[in-house]
Protein backbone atom coordinates (compact mmCIF):
# COMPACT_ATOMS: atom_id res chain seq x y z
CA UNK A 1 0.00 0.00 0.00
CA UNK A 2 1.10 3.64 -1.08
CA UNK A 3 0.43 6.18 1.39
CA UNK A 4 0.24 10.01 0.83
CA UNK A 5 0.10 11.47 3.77
CA UNK A 6 0.27 15.00 2.13
CA UNK A 7 -2.85 14.51 0.47
CA UNK A 8 -5.19 14.91 3.15
CA UNK A 9 -7.71 18.08 3.37
CA UNK A 10 -5.80 20.24 5.60
CA UNK A 11 -2.95 20.60 2.82
CA UNK A 12 -5.45 20.57 0.23
CA UNK A 13 -7.74 23.52 1.94
CA UNK A 14 -4.88 26.28 2.22
CA UNK A 15 -4.10 25.33 -1.40
CA UNK A 16 -7.73 25.61 -2.27
CA UNK A 17 -8.34 28.89 -0.55
CA UNK A 18 -4.95 30.35 -2.38
CA UNK A 19 -6.78 29.59 -5.86
CA UNK A 20 -10.23 30.52 -4.28
CA UNK A 21 -8.94 33.91 -4.20
CA UNK A 22 -9.07 34.10 -8.54
CA UNK A 23 -12.47 32.48 -8.76
CA UNK A 24 -15.32 34.36 -9.11
CA UNK A 25 -18.93 32.37 -8.31
CA UNK A 26 -22.77 33.60 -8.31
CA UNK A 27 -24.90 32.50 -5.63
CA UNK A 28 -28.30 31.00 -5.80
CA UNK A 29 -30.68 29.44 -3.77
CA UNK A 30 -29.78 25.79 -2.78
CA UNK A 31 -31.84 23.09 -0.99
CA UNK A 32 -33.39 24.50 2.28
CA UNK A 33 -31.81 27.85 1.75
CA UNK A 34 -34.06 29.78 3.20
CA UNK A 35 -33.06 28.15 6.49
CA UNK A 36 -29.48 29.35 6.29
CA UNK A 37 -27.74 32.29 6.98
CA UNK A 38 -24.58 33.82 6.87
CA UNK A 39 -23.51 34.22 10.65
CA UNK A 40 -19.90 35.90 9.77
CA UNK A 41 -18.24 36.18 6.77
CA UNK A 42 -14.39 37.15 7.55
CA UNK A 43 -12.57 39.14 5.42
CA UNK A 44 -8.66 38.03 5.71
CA UNK A 45 -7.40 40.96 8.41
CA UNK A 46 -9.62 39.31 10.98
CA UNK A 47 -8.95 35.46 9.94
CA UNK A 48 -9.37 33.38 6.71
CA UNK A 49 -9.79 29.00 6.42
CA UNK A 50 -11.97 28.91 9.24
CA UNK A 51 -11.77 25.44 11.41
CA UNK A 52 -15.36 24.92 12.29
CA UNK A 53 -15.94 22.57 15.59
CA UNK A 54 -17.29 26.04 17.24
CA UNK A 55 -17.50 25.88 20.94
CA UNK A 56 -19.52 28.79 23.02
CA UNK A 57 -20.71 29.76 26.49
CA UNK A 58 -23.59 30.46 28.34
CA UNK A 59 -24.09 33.53 27.23
CA UNK A 60 -24.08 32.31 23.12
CA UNK A 61 -20.28 33.58 22.48
CA UNK A 62 -19.06 31.49 19.72
CA UNK A 63 -15.39 30.92 19.74
CA UNK A 64 -12.68 29.30 16.87
CA UNK A 65 -9.83 29.46 15.19
CA UNK A 66 -8.65 30.41 11.70
CA UNK A 67 -5.82 28.54 10.01
CA UNK A 68 -5.00 32.00 7.79
CA UNK A 69 -5.06 35.41 7.84
CA UNK A 70 -5.13 38.15 11.13
CA UNK A 71 -1.95 40.81 11.02
CA UNK A 72 0.95 38.37 10.37
CA UNK A 73 -1.39 36.01 8.39
CA UNK A 74 -0.51 32.75 10.83
CA UNK A 75 -4.13 32.63 12.07
CA UNK A 76 -6.21 33.40 15.09
CA UNK A 77 -8.23 33.07 17.80
CA UNK A 78 -11.53 34.41 17.73
CA UNK A 79 -15.38 35.18 19.59
CA UNK A 80 -18.32 36.00 17.83
CA UNK A 81 -21.37 37.36 19.54
CA UNK A 82 -24.98 36.23 19.78
CA UNK A 83 -25.03 38.63 16.56
CA UNK A 84 -22.42 37.61 14.54
CA UNK A 85 -19.57 40.48 15.40
CA UNK A 86 -16.39 39.31 15.63
CA UNK A 87 -13.46 39.89 18.18
CA UNK A 88 -10.52 38.61 17.46
CA UNK A 89 -8.42 37.63 20.90
CA UNK A 90 -4.98 36.78 19.05
CA UNK A 91 -3.28 36.89 16.18
CA UNK A 92 -0.62 34.31 16.11
CA UNK A 93 3.26 35.65 14.56
CA UNK A 94 4.32 32.34 12.80
CA UNK A 95 7.19 32.49 15.47
CA UNK A 96 7.26 30.71 18.73
CA UNK A 97 3.96 31.21 19.56
CA UNK A 98 2.98 28.98 16.68
CA UNK A 99 0.74 29.28 13.36
CA UNK A 100 -1.92 27.97 11.62
CA UNK A 101 -4.01 26.88 14.67
CA UNK A 102 -6.32 24.16 13.82
CA UNK A 103 -9.14 22.04 15.83
CA UNK A 104 -11.98 22.34 18.73
CA UNK A 105 -10.62 25.08 21.21
CA UNK A 106 -11.55 23.96 24.71
CA UNK A 107 -12.91 26.40 27.72
CA UNK A 108 -12.50 26.22 31.30
CA UNK A 109 -15.07 27.77 33.60
CA UNK A 110 -12.89 30.89 34.32
CA UNK A 111 -13.26 31.20 30.23
CA UNK A 112 -9.04 29.78 30.13
CA UNK A 113 -8.88 28.76 26.14
CA UNK A 114 -6.70 25.71 25.13
CA UNK A 115 -5.42 24.56 21.75
CA UNK A 116 -3.03 23.45 19.35
CA UNK A 117 -1.47 25.60 16.47
CA UNK A 118 0.15 22.99 13.35
CA UNK A 119 3.24 24.83 12.22
CA UNK A 120 5.35 27.29 14.00
CA UNK A 121 7.09 26.92 17.75
CA UNK A 122 10.77 25.49 18.01
CA UNK A 123 12.69 27.27 14.82
CA UNK A 124 14.76 24.27 13.23
CA UNK A 125 11.62 21.61 13.65
CA UNK A 126 7.76 23.99 13.47
CA UNK A 127 6.55 21.01 14.54
CA UNK A 128 3.60 23.07 16.38
CA UNK A 129 2.61 24.19 19.64
CA UNK A 130 -0.34 24.04 22.18
CA UNK A 131 -1.36 27.65 24.25
CA UNK A 132 -3.47 28.98 26.76
CA UNK A 133 -5.24 32.53 26.27
CA UNK A 134 -6.52 33.73 29.21
CA UNK A 135 -10.05 35.70 29.46
CA UNK A 136 -8.14 38.88 29.77
CA UNK A 137 -5.81 38.18 26.58
CA UNK A 138 -2.73 36.53 27.86
CA UNK A 139 -1.18 34.39 25.70
CA UNK A 140 1.03 31.68 26.95
CA UNK A 141 2.56 28.50 25.02
CA UNK A 142 2.29 25.51 27.32
CA UNK A 143 4.45 23.37 25.01
CA UNK A 144 6.11 23.11 21.93
CA UNK A 145 6.34 20.33 19.89
CA UNK A 146 10.34 19.37 18.75
CA UNK A 147 9.85 15.93 16.51
CA UNK A 148 11.17 12.65 17.50
CA UNK A 149 9.61 11.04 20.56
CA UNK A 150 8.14 14.06 21.69
CA UNK A 151 5.45 14.14 18.34
CA UNK A 152 4.90 16.84 15.97
CA UNK A 153 1.85 18.28 13.99
CA UNK A 154 2.25 19.00 10.91
CA UNK A 155 0.24 21.96 8.68
CA UNK A 156 -0.93 19.22 6.16
CA UNK A 157 -1.75 16.92 8.46
CA UNK A 158 -3.59 18.27 11.97
CA UNK A 159 -4.16 15.55 14.74
CA UNK A 160 -7.18 17.88 16.31
CA UNK A 161 -7.96 19.55 19.45
CA UNK A 162 -7.57 18.29 22.90
CA UNK A 163 -9.60 16.18 25.88
CA UNK A 164 -9.21 17.70 29.41
CA UNK A 165 -10.02 14.95 32.65
CA UNK A 166 -9.22 16.86 35.67
CA UNK A 167 -6.40 19.01 35.47
CA UNK A 168 -4.44 17.75 32.60
CA UNK A 169 -4.95 17.79 28.87
CA UNK A 170 -4.65 14.98 26.25
CA UNK A 171 -4.13 14.86 22.79
CA UNK A 172 -2.57 13.50 20.11
CA UNK A 173 -0.01 14.55 17.31
CA UNK A 174 -0.44 12.92 13.50
CA UNK A 175 3.31 12.82 13.31
CA UNK A 176 6.30 12.25 15.40
CA UNK A 177 7.05 9.35 17.91
CA UNK A 178 8.99 6.55 16.28
CA UNK A 179 10.71 8.29 13.06
CA UNK A 180 11.59 5.22 11.81
CA UNK A 181 7.77 4.39 11.14
CA UNK A 182 7.82 7.33 8.44
CA UNK A 183 11.14 8.03 7.05
CA UNK A 184 11.52 11.18 9.10
CA UNK A 185 8.10 12.15 10.31
CA UNK A 186 7.21 9.10 12.20
CA UNK A 187 3.69 7.79 12.67
CA UNK A 188 1.92 9.74 15.45
CA UNK A 189 1.50 9.88 19.90
CA UNK A 190 -1.06 10.23 22.25
CA UNK A 191 0.15 12.80 24.83
CA UNK A 192 -0.62 14.09 28.67
CA UNK A 193 0.10 17.32 28.96
CA UNK A 194 -0.43 19.25 32.39
CA UNK A 195 -1.46 22.39 32.49
CA UNK A 196 2.39 23.65 33.70
CA UNK A 197 3.01 22.24 30.14
CA UNK A 198 4.80 18.93 31.32
CA UNK A 199 4.40 16.45 28.51
CA UNK A 200 4.23 12.08 28.94
CA UNK A 201 3.64 10.19 25.69
CA UNK A 202 1.19 7.67 26.53
CA UNK A 203 1.69 5.65 22.98
CA UNK A 204 3.54 6.03 20.51
CA UNK A 205 1.98 4.36 16.93
CA UNK A 206 4.52 2.22 14.82
CA UNK A 207 2.74 2.18 11.61
CA UNK A 208 1.75 -1.82 11.95
CA UNK A 209 -0.86 -3.57 13.75
CA UNK A 210 -1.94 -0.38 16.04
CA UNK A 211 -2.08 2.03 12.97
CA UNK A 212 -0.52 5.19 12.29
CA UNK A 213 -1.69 9.10 11.77
CA UNK A 214 -4.54 9.41 15.25
CA UNK A 215 -7.38 11.88 15.06
CA UNK A 216 -8.56 13.36 18.16
CA UNK A 217 -9.63 11.52 21.31
CA UNK A 218 -13.20 11.16 22.93
CA UNK A 219 -13.12 10.19 26.79
CA UNK A 220 -15.48 7.86 28.11
CA UNK A 221 -16.96 8.36 31.70
CA UNK A 222 -14.13 6.05 33.07
CA UNK A 223 -11.38 8.04 31.73
CA UNK A 224 -11.04 5.62 28.66
CA UNK A 225 -10.05 7.37 25.21
CA UNK A 226 -11.21 5.97 22.09
CA UNK A 227 -10.08 7.66 18.93
CA UNK A 228 -9.28 6.70 14.61
CA UNK A 229 -6.02 6.15 12.87
CA UNK A 230 -6.32 7.02 8.98
CA UNK A 231 -4.15 4.36 7.79
CA UNK A 232 -1.15 2.19 8.32
CA UNK A 233 2.06 1.01 6.67
CA UNK A 234 1.53 -2.58 7.53
CA UNK A 235 -0.91 -5.08 9.39
CA UNK A 236 -4.13 -5.38 9.68
CA UNK A 237 -5.31 -1.69 9.45
CA UNK A 238 -3.58 0.04 6.28
CA UNK A 239 -6.86 1.57 5.57
CA UNK A 240 -7.65 2.76 9.57
CA UNK A 241 -8.66 1.47 12.32
CA UNK A 242 -10.46 2.34 15.96
CA UNK A 243 -8.50 2.09 18.82
CA UNK A 244 -8.87 2.19 22.48
CA UNK A 245 -6.21 3.70 25.18
CA UNK A 246 -7.75 2.42 28.62
CA UNK A 247 -6.74 4.12 31.93
CA UNK A 248 -3.63 2.01 32.22
CA UNK A 249 -1.88 2.88 28.83
CA UNK A 250 -3.01 -0.05 26.98
CA UNK A 251 -4.11 0.53 23.69
CA UNK A 252 -6.27 -1.78 21.76
CA UNK A 253 -7.32 -2.07 17.92
CA UNK A 254 -11.26 -2.37 18.03
CA UNK A 255 -11.45 -2.02 14.45
CA UNK A 256 -9.76 -2.51 11.29
CA UNK A 257 -11.52 -0.94 8.22
CA UNK A 258 -11.57 -2.88 4.84
CA UNK A 259 -12.35 -0.68 2.32
CA UNK A 260 -14.95 -0.78 -0.16
CA UNK A 261 -18.29 -1.13 1.01
CA UNK A 262 -16.67 -0.78 4.57
CA UNK A 263 -15.38 2.52 3.73
CA UNK A 264 -11.42 3.36 4.61
CA UNK A 265 -9.41 6.33 5.93
CA UNK A 266 -11.52 7.56 8.96
CA UNK A 267 -10.40 10.53 9.46
CA UNK A 268 -11.99 12.38 12.09
CA UNK A 269 -13.28 12.33 15.72
CA UNK A 270 -15.56 9.77 17.15
CA UNK A 271 -19.36 10.75 18.52
CA UNK A 272 -20.42 9.28 21.42
CA UNK A 273 -24.12 7.67 21.42
CA UNK A 274 -23.92 6.24 24.60
CA UNK A 275 -24.20 2.68 25.75
CA UNK A 276 -21.09 1.81 24.10
CA UNK A 277 -21.84 3.20 20.36
CA UNK A 278 -19.90 5.57 18.44
CA UNK A 279 -20.45 7.30 15.24
CA UNK A 280 -17.75 8.24 12.87
CA UNK A 281 -16.89 8.98 9.04
CA UNK A 282 -14.51 7.80 6.16
CA UNK A 283 -13.26 9.78 3.54
CA UNK A 284 -13.09 6.67 1.48
CA UNK A 285 -15.00 3.80 0.25
CA UNK A 286 -18.37 3.42 0.71
CA UNK A 287 -19.47 2.66 -2.66
CA UNK A 288 -17.77 2.66 -6.64
CA UNK A 289 -18.36 6.41 -7.27
CA UNK A 290 -16.08 7.23 -10.53
CA UNK A 291 -13.86 10.00 -9.15
CA UNK A 292 -12.92 8.54 -5.44
CA UNK A 293 -14.66 11.13 -3.38
CA UNK A 294 -17.02 9.36 -1.70
CA UNK A 295 -16.82 8.09 1.77
CA UNK A 296 -19.31 6.63 4.62
CA UNK A 297 -21.22 7.46 7.73
CA UNK A 298 -20.69 4.22 10.74
CA UNK A 299 -21.50 3.81 13.60
CA UNK A 300 -19.56 1.25 16.01
CA UNK A 301 -20.78 -1.05 19.01
CA UNK A 302 -17.94 -1.35 21.22
CA UNK A 303 -19.64 -4.25 22.84
CA UNK A 304 -19.79 -6.60 19.86
CA UNK A 305 -17.00 -5.29 17.54
CA UNK A 306 -19.14 -4.69 14.92
CA UNK A 307 -19.63 -1.71 12.75
CA UNK A 308 -22.39 -0.82 10.25
CA UNK A 309 -22.19 1.73 7.63
CA UNK A 310 -25.33 3.89 8.14
CA UNK A 311 -24.73 6.14 4.54
CA UNK A 312 -22.66 6.12 1.85
CA UNK A 313 -21.97 8.79 0.09
CA UNK A 314 -21.16 9.30 -4.14
CA UNK A 315 -23.88 7.75 -5.35
CA UNK A 316 -27.02 9.80 -5.82
CA UNK A 317 -27.04 12.97 -7.86
CA UNK A 318 -26.37 16.06 -5.55
CA UNK A 319 -25.27 13.87 -2.32
CA UNK A 320 -21.89 14.95 -0.75
CA UNK A 321 -18.43 13.50 -0.92
CA UNK A 322 -15.51 12.78 1.17
CA UNK A 323 -16.95 14.25 5.20
CA UNK A 324 -14.98 16.48 6.19
CA UNK A 325 -15.98 16.88 9.78
CA UNK A 326 -16.55 15.27 12.83
CA UNK A 327 -20.58 14.22 13.44
CA UNK A 328 -22.84 16.00 16.18
CA UNK A 329 -25.20 13.76 17.59
CA UNK A 330 -28.72 15.77 17.90
CA UNK A 331 -31.43 13.42 19.40
CA UNK A 332 -31.00 10.29 17.25
CA UNK A 333 -29.88 12.38 13.80
CA UNK A 334 -26.02 12.59 13.13
CA UNK A 335 -25.49 16.09 11.26
CA UNK A 336 -22.17 16.26 9.59
CA UNK A 337 -20.28 18.11 6.26
CA UNK A 338 -18.41 16.85 3.20
CA UNK A 339 -15.67 18.58 1.36
CA UNK A 340 -17.42 17.96 -2.51
CA UNK A 341 -20.15 17.07 -3.43
CA UNK A 342 -23.32 18.63 -4.16
CA UNK A 343 -24.21 21.72 -6.28
CA UNK A 344 -20.98 21.77 -9.19
CA UNK A 345 -19.61 25.46 -9.89
CA UNK A 346 -16.47 27.44 -11.55
CA UNK A 347 -15.27 27.77 -8.44
CA UNK A 348 -15.74 24.27 -7.19
CA UNK A 349 -15.51 20.81 -9.85
CA UNK A 350 -16.06 18.39 -7.89
CA UNK A 351 -19.03 20.20 -5.70
CA UNK A 352 -18.74 22.76 -3.10
CA UNK A 353 -19.79 20.62 -0.39
CA UNK A 354 -23.01 19.90 1.58
CA UNK A 355 -24.62 20.58 5.53
CA UNK A 356 -26.32 16.48 5.69
CA UNK A 357 -28.40 14.79 7.99
CA UNK A 358 -28.73 10.47 8.66
CA UNK A 359 -30.73 9.14 11.15
CA UNK A 360 -28.57 6.78 13.64
CA UNK A 361 -30.83 4.01 12.01
CA UNK A 362 -30.27 5.30 8.54
CA UNK A 363 -31.81 7.18 5.95
CA UNK A 364 -30.34 10.86 4.33
CA UNK A 365 -31.56 14.18 4.25
CA UNK A 366 -29.89 17.24 2.31
CA UNK A 367 -29.82 20.43 4.57
CA UNK A 368 -27.40 22.64 2.60
CA UNK A 369 -25.65 22.40 -0.71
CA UNK A 370 -22.98 24.79 -0.79
CA UNK A 371 -22.66 27.62 -4.12
CA UNK A 372 -19.34 28.63 -4.13
CA UNK A 373 -20.35 31.90 -3.66
CA UNK A 374 -21.23 34.54 -0.60
CA UNK A 375 -22.34 31.21 0.95
CA UNK A 376 -18.99 29.38 0.54
CA UNK A 377 -17.78 26.21 -0.27
CA UNK A 378 -15.61 23.54 1.45
CA UNK A 379 -17.64 23.36 4.85
CA UNK A 380 -14.95 22.28 7.15
CA UNK A 381 -15.32 20.77 11.19
CA UNK A 382 -18.27 20.15 13.40
CA UNK A 383 -21.11 21.65 13.64
CA UNK A 384 -22.38 22.65 16.96
CA UNK A 385 -26.01 22.95 18.15
CA UNK A 386 -27.32 26.50 20.10
CA UNK A 387 -30.73 27.79 21.04
CA UNK A 388 -32.20 25.27 18.33
CA UNK A 389 -29.87 26.12 15.60
CA UNK A 390 -26.71 24.45 13.69
CA UNK A 391 -23.37 26.38 13.57
CA UNK A 392 -20.44 25.80 10.99
CA UNK A 393 -18.01 27.06 9.45
CA UNK A 394 -17.28 27.06 5.14
CA UNK A 395 -13.59 26.90 4.85
CA UNK A 396 -12.95 29.18 1.54
CA UNK A 397 -15.70 31.37 -0.26
CA UNK A 398 -18.14 33.72 0.94
CA UNK A 399 -18.13 36.92 0.33
CA UNK A 400 -15.11 37.89 0.98
CA UNK A 401 -13.01 34.93 -0.12
CA UNK A 402 -11.95 34.08 3.14
CA UNK A 403 -14.94 31.50 4.36
CA UNK A 404 -17.67 32.31 6.50
CA UNK A 405 -19.54 30.95 9.82
CA UNK A 406 -23.03 29.79 9.12
CA UNK A 407 -26.13 29.31 11.15
CA UNK A 408 -29.24 26.86 10.05
CA UNK A 409 -32.46 26.77 11.74
CA UNK A 410 -34.49 24.08 11.46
Amino acid sequence: MTLQPFSRPSFRLLFAAIVAMTLISSFTPATFAQTFTVFHAFSGTDGSVPNGDLIHDSAGNFYGTAQLGGSGSHGVVFKLDSAGNETVLYNFTGGRDGSNPYGRLLRTNDGTLFGMALAGGDPQCGCGTVFKLTAAGKFKVLHTFIGGTDGAQNIGQPGGGLTRIGSDLYGVTYFGGDTTCDPGLGCGTIFKLTTSGEETILHTFSGGADGAFPRELIADPAGNFYGVTEAAYSGPSPYGAIFKLDTTGQLTVLYSFLDGDDGSYPYWRLASGGNGIFYGTTERGGSSCSNGLCGTVFSFDTTGGTETVLHKFGIQAGDGAEPSSALLDTSGNLVGTTWYGGKVTGACPFGCGVVYQVKSNGGYNLLHSFTGGIDGFSPSGALVQYGGALYGAAAIGGANNSGVIFKITH
